[in-house]
Formats: structure tokens, C-alpha cells, sequence
């Protein structure tokens, strides 16, 4: 046992000594990048109005778990409170890219009930999960007009 000890003391105290003369020493892992996500303009598609394409910047950090990428969408008709248009999509998580740097996206949103109306307020949610980060998502909302874009 005492030679156990001894053994153990003088093997502490090399790595040490190894560690001051400018060895390999391990480095200590960067800070995880916060998952972050912000939504931009929705634009109506002009040949296709029932389909919207949102800008979402995001950021998240290296993970080898699961991730995802998810917009929605979804607009009151001003003449019609019972016509909703709504509508959600989501990226495949191999086309989300999570590596630790900022990346934009144009995700398409297609209406499941009406068209889109140009110049009416909608609301765009967004959320982007990386799951075995921290913080594991984030999520953006906001209240916008869709744009028409020219024929």
C-alpha cells in the first residue's frame, strides 16, 4: 500500500512539472454558443399566393443531437374573422446547420386554408431547437405585414 502511495505522489507531481514546462496541457472547452433565432420579412409568393417565404437569421451551437427548424405563419382575413389563413413549416434537420455561426434561411410557408392577403397583418412564430446545447432553443414571434412581391 505505502508503495501505492508513493507511486501515486510522484506521478501527481511529474504531471505537474510536465504541465509548467509548457507540455501539452489540456484546453479547456470554449463556451457552448447560445441558441438564438430572430425572424425577418415575409414575403408573399407572386405566382403562388398561398405560399410565403419568412427570413429567419439563426445561431446554434455544435451538437450531435437532434435539431430543428420551425416557422409558422397565420393571418386573420380583416373582411372575414372566421378566414384563417395558417400555415407551418419545418426544415430537416440535416439542413439545419448548427455550427456555431450565425446562418440565415428563406423557409417556405405554405397555407393550409386560404391564400395570403398582401398588406394584412400576420403573425410568424419561429423556433429553433438544438437539443444537447445550452440553452436547448430559443424562439422569435412577431407581428408583420406581408409583403407582395412584384408579378
Amino acid at each position: 500500500m505505502q508503495r501505492w502511495i508513493i507511486l501515486t505522489v510522484l506521478t501527481s507531481a511529474l504531471t505537474g512539472l510536465t504541465g509548467l514546462a509548457g507540455a501539452a496541457v489540456p484546453a479547456q472547452a470554449d463556451e457552448p454558443v447560445p441558441t438564438t433565432v430572430t425572424l425577418g420579412d415575409a414575403v408573399i409568393d407572386a405566382k403562388r399566393p398561398g405560399r410565403v417565404r419568412v427570413q429567419v437569421d439563426y445561431l446554434c451551437s455544435i451538437a450531435d443531437e437532434a435539431r430543428s427548424l420551425t416557422v409558422s405563419v397565420e393571418q386573420r382575413d380583416p373582411e372575414d374573422n372566421t378566414a384563417i389563413a395558417f400555415g407551418s413549416s419545418r426544415t430537416a434537420e440535416t439542413d439545419v446547420i448548427c455550427d456555431g455561426t450565425p446562418q440565415t434561411r428563406q423557409v417556405l410557408v405554405q397555407s393550409k386554408t386560404t391564400n395570403w392577403i398582401p398588406d394584412v397583418d400576420a403573425v410568424l412564430t419561429t423556433t429553433v431547437s438544438n437539443i444537447g446545447a445550452t440553452p436547448s432553443a430559443a424562439a422569435d414571434s412577431k407581428r408583420v405585414k406581408l409583403l407582395a412581391t412584384p408579378a
